[in-house]
């Protein structure tokens, strides 16, 4: 039987509530959630009204699971399906039934963590079938795609012929790639060394030791040396027998000196003008009826870029704020108004049914998570920072998903979770370090 679910919202966040008979309600089960809650429900409060048992869940920072839809790793495919797959099959542990969950892609919720949590209803009577597995199963492999085709095709064919859980499960821990060894725990073979060779000693040569130097005698002086550049005799008087050095022959100039070279002329610098002031150059002079035919063309003037001028749209009662119009762009988007060095203008294109994520790029991750990313080093920004959805009537609303810094509508924060409609001339500020847009449609 599936029960109707009812989302209310207030000061402490979004709420669903689901009622049924109370004499439907499984009494084991909720005392067993009750002592020890699993990390995989939602948490609720029961209490009897009026004959019905009435289930509270208070989703808290936890947000849809179908925000975080897209394209993943083959690691990160594999770690999806264990999340949203496993709880089905440990639940046992706790006296609950599989189908007893809310078997609704809508309602699939997630932690900052990445825990999968569902909706329980402590029910005696199931609250769906087998075929709500199954299609379940179906939407998530049609909203999630990994990056290996042969995978993703064998997920598919595991769904549409024979889905089991368990035997889906083992099926991609056997696909999953191992992770890569990193290169300072690979082992590296071993050299082959060559066998040993003994060789015979080497006999080193007996070192002759040098010839005695005889020792200098006392008495004797040692020989003085002409300092550089004299052309004095130096007589030697150790004995040696030295031969008297003759000064060097001095060059024969003749008598009267002979002829001087002249030095070089030095070229004199050209003057830069004429006695009266510069020179024009050369023009050529034309006589006649040549004279007629040639004119001077006047010089051209300066060439000016030519901008196009913005389009203003003055204040208006609904924004408040002036605004600047980009007639490139076309559709729903949020256009900077906030700090110059942000994105200038955020597309949103998605058709009633679809969410935009919104959020900042991931270093640790390496990969796109949202829609659109803001830089890695923008301030306030979240990881996972806010999502728009678009309505069946093909309104626009703006979800907070617990951010840090918080996302604000005219000037209020929103709640977290609890949608909040768009309309033209909005004000949207994701945190307080300005990322500031306005909406438009």
């Amino acid at each position: 039987m599936i029960y109707p679910i009812e989302q209310k919202n207030d000061l402490s966040g979004a709420m669903l509530v689901i009622r049924f008979p109370e004499e439907e309600l499984d009494r084991k089960a909720l005392s067993t959630i009750q002592a020890d809650p699993p990390a995989f429900l939602v948490p609720f409060r029961y209490r009897s009204v009026d004959g019905m048992a009435e289930c509270t869940y208070e989703l808290g920072s936890r947000s849809k699971l179908q925000y975080r839809f897209g394209r993943h790793t083959p690691e990160e495919y594999a770690e999806f399906w264990n999340g949203v797959l496993q709880p089905l099959l440990e639940c046992a542990d706790w006296f609950l039934k599989p189908m007893s969950f809310v078997l609704d892609t809508r309602y699939l919720y997630v932690d900052r963590d990445g825990t999968v949590s569902y909706l329980y209803v402590p029910s005696l009577e199931d609250c769906q079938d087998f075929g709500a597995l199954r299609e379940m199963a179906a939407e998530l492999s049609r909203q999630n795609s990994v990056s290996d085709p042969a995978l993703e095709n064998q997920v598919l064919r595991a769904i549409m012929q024979d889905f089991q859980p368990k035997a889906f499960l083992q099926m991609l821990r056997q696909a999953r790639p191992a992770a890569p060894v990193p290169r300072e725990h690979q082992s590296r073979p071993e050299p082959v060394r060559a066998p040993a060779v003994q060789e015979a000693p080497v006999q080193s040569p007996p070192v002759q030791s040098p010839p005695p130097v005889p020792a200098e005698d006392p008495l004797r002086m040692p020989p003085v040396e002409p300092p550089a550049g004299l052309d004095d005799i130096v007589i030697h008087l150790d004995g040696d027998g030295a031969a008297k050095e003759k000064k060097p022959k001095k060059e024969k100039k003749p008598l009267f000196g002979g002829k001087k070279e002249k030095p070089e002329k030095k070229e004199k610098p050209e003057k830069k003008g004429g006695l009266f002031g510069k020179k024009e150059p050369p023009r050529e002079i034309f006589l006649g009826a040549a004279a007629q035919d040639f004119q001077e063309a006047p010089p051209a003037p300066p060439v000016r870029s030519v901008e196009a001028a913005p389009v203003w749209i003055p204040a208006t009662e609904e924004s408040g704020v002036t605004q600047l119009l980009d007639e490139s762009g076309t559709g729903a988007c949020l256009r900077l108004m906030g700090d110059p060095a942000l994105p200038r203008e955020i597309p949103v294109d998605i058709q009633p049914g679809q969410v935009f994520s919104i959020g900042r790029f991931d270093v640790s991750v390496g990969h796109r998570q949202n829609d659109f990313e803001f830089d890695k080093k923008t301030k306030a920004v979240s990881r996972r920072h806010a999502v728009i959805e678009r309505q069946a009537d093909g309104s626009y609303a703006l979800v907070d998903l617990s951010s840090s810094a918080g996302t604000f509508v005219d000037g209020q924060r929103l709640t977290a979770n609890v949608p909040r409609v768009l309309h033209r001339g909005a004000r949207v500020a994701f945190g307080t370090a300005g990322a500031d847009y306005v909406w438009e449609e």
